[in-house]
């Protein structure tokens, strides 16, 4: 993929966690049973095994009777979701029967660099052809992608202080005579087709947390979530890469300029 020469760039991004992925069609055939034999398509890379409750489906709806989020109904038994977790436990792959996801996150001392959205999405793409191909020999069908969601996870740090000010990282929020002691604060914004026509939502959700070890920082989260023109594996990268173009430049729309030369801007 070609990266758009005017998107922002960032040497030092605070990202502490990607997540990317699709919802889809549960295939006919498939039984949780058979979650083993989906394991075993990744299971080179991703040796441990986790179970969790599923995921609600989750849909963006537009019009007179648009909603947050719109949840479809569960139809036929419950299906629980699995991580599959990379050596390094950096990475891990959530399968549950009608949803594939791939997170990227920061573990250990943090020092593990964000391999960037080209790699994470290319292996993405590979691990939805695999259980394509498991679901042609299971029943006969391809992934019918229903809806594409990329979400990036910043964690905003001041080394320098020991107390945040928030001004000083985003541009969006000004407190003149005080310094709040937390935050909670979201928008949301229409992603549209070439067409004009609404095909998605960018979701921004800000707050401050607290470490375990008691510091401060902010957390900024921007997720893009919309329906692929096609429900194809094809049509759920077009749609996911006009996500990340649109989370990047919001990225760097809401964040200030001196924010910018700590974590490095280089475009």
């Amino acid at each position: 993929m070609i990266r758009p020469p005017d998107l922002p760039e960032f040497g030092k991004p605070p990202l502490n966690e990607v997540v990317l992925g699709v919802q889809f069609d549960s295939p006919a055939g498939y039984q949780q049973i058979r979650a083993g034999e989906v394991w075993a398509l990744f299971s080179a890379d991703f040796p441990d095994v986790q179970e969790l409750p599923p995921l609600p489906p989750s849909f963006e709806t537009f019009g007179p009777q648009a909603t947050l989020f719109g949840f479809g109904p569960i139809n036929g038994p419950m299906h629980n979701r699995f991580w599959f977790t990379s050596k390094t436990g950096d990475e891990i792959i959530q399968f549950q029967n009608d949803r594939l996801l791939h997170n990227w996150r920061k573990v250990g001392d943090q020092s593990n660099e964000y391999p960037r959205f080209d790699t994470i999405v290319a292996k993405f793409l590979s691990e939805a052809a695999r259980l394509e191909d498991y679901f042609k020999n299971l029943s006969h069908q391809n992934l019918r992608i229903r809806q594409c969601e990329l979400s990036y996870v910043n964690h905003i740090k001041d080394d320098s202080s020991e107390r945040l000010k928030i001004s000083d990282w985003l541009n969006f929020l000004l407190f003149p005579s005080f310094e709040p002691d937390d935050f909670a604060v979201s928008f949301r914004r229409t992603i549209k087709s070439t067409n004009g026509e609404p095909k998605g939502r960018l979701t921004c959700e800000s707050s401050t947390a607290v470490e375990p070890s008691g510091r401060h920082f902010i957390s900024l989260t921007l997720t893009a979530r919309g329906i692929p023109e096609q429900p194809s594996i094809d049509s759920a990268l077009e749609f996911l890469t006009r996500g990340r173009d649109v989370i990047v430049n919001t990225f760097a729309e809401i964040t200030t300029d001196s924010a910018h030369r700590v974590w490095e801007r280089t475009s």
